[in-house]
């Protein structure tokens, strides 16, 4: 049976069910240490280092781990923000395979194998005032949390971050609270409207185009945020899922940001967004067969970087009705 994937705001049920997996899986022991891992993973990725305390690491930080290392894996030919799971076509595939894979591990951990990872619907909270966005009713003891500061209230104040991003360090640190700057960078102009959803689902946009990164214009990029309306061609300040990111701040800024339950939300939500785009125009995928310039790594059928769970493509990704289903899409 598929999950159905809730608005994590309109269902107690899938908010407490995905609070208490996401606790579980932070406390669990993945059976790994640091130091073990820098000798498991060193000689298959180039590079490859965990700094700091060594210590051990739960199923929650293997996550942590696995995104960040996607994150340092390039794509050739080299272009600036685009690695193995972001500034590219890969992006949304990638994405909704590591989010499958947390979501099957929330179905094991809770027995429960219904259990869908809700989605934030950011665009309902950017349609409030900039003041109100981050008192809505995603926060608070009975939801996430402190949206400021360290978060100290609700479930998730008994989650513990151990491994944190500085560029392209990892470093293992000493156990300590989630932390949050909601709607204090005031670089941003607050979360994404349903005007800036309706840009990214304009009809006739492909999913991508020529140079495959984050200047091209189409479906991926706008909804990645790359672009905005007044920059089409070129980068421009973070809208969309990159808006979400630098809004929410704290632990959601640097590449180890799935040590925040939000990252899932949001990208639940971007997800969300692409499946109306699947369901609207055609379950296709590019860079095709035969495609200029294409990126390394991010084809069709190339195998997506995986650290957890069978590897997919993004062929084996597009219909992903047998995993799990929305309440709604847009």
């Amino acid at each position: 049976m598929t999950a159905v994937r809730a608005n994590i705001q309109n269902s107690e049920q899938a908010r407490d069910r995905f609070l208490a997996g996401v606790v579980a899986l932070n406390a669990e022991q993945s059976g790994y240490t640091t130091s073990q891992l820098n000798q498991l993973l060193s000689p298959s990725i180039p590079g490859f280092r965990l700094y700091g305390v060594d210590q051990q690491l739960t199923t929650w930080d293997l996550f942590v781990l696995w995104h960040f290392v996607a994150m340092q894996m390039p794509s050739s030919p080299s272009r600036p923000m685009r690695n193995l799971a972001h500034g590219g076509p890969i992006f949304l595939p990638w994405h909704r395979m590591f989010l499958l894979r947390l979501e099957q591990q929330i179905q094991r951990i809770t027995g429960d194998a219904e259990a869908g990872l809700p989605y934030w619907d950011w665009t309902v909270d950017g349609g409030l005032s900039f003041d109100q966005q981050h008192t809505s009713s995603l926060w608070g003891a009975t939801a996430l949390g402190d949206a400021r500061g360290d978060v100290v209230s609700g479930p998730l104040a008994a989650m513990r971050v151990r491994l944190v991003g500085y560029g392209t360090q990892l470093w293992s640190v000493e156990p300590r609270p989630l932390q949050r700057a909601a709607g204090t960078d005031t670089d941003v102009p607050g979360l994404p409207t349903a005007e800036d959803a309706k840009w990214a689902l304009e009809a006739g946009l492909a999913y991508d185009s020529l140079p495959w990164d984050v200047s091209s214009d189409g479906f991926r990029n706008r909804v990645e945020g790359w672009i905005d309306p007044r920059r089409i061609g070129q980068a421009g300040s973070p809208q969309m899922h990159n808006r979400v990111h630098v809004w929410v701040g704290g632990d959601m800024g640097p590449g180890s940001s799935p040590n925040d339950p939000l990252f899932y939300l949001n990208h639940c939500n971007v997800d969300r967004l692409w499946e109306a785009w699947l369901l609207r125009d055609g379950r296709t995928y590019l860079p095709g067969a035969g495609a200029e310039q294409p990126p390394s790594g991010q084809g069709l059928d190339d195998t997506m970087v995986t650290l957890l769970g069978e590897p997919l493509t993004p062929s084996q990704v597009l219909d992903a009705s047998a995993w799990y289903s929305y309440d709604t899409t847009p």
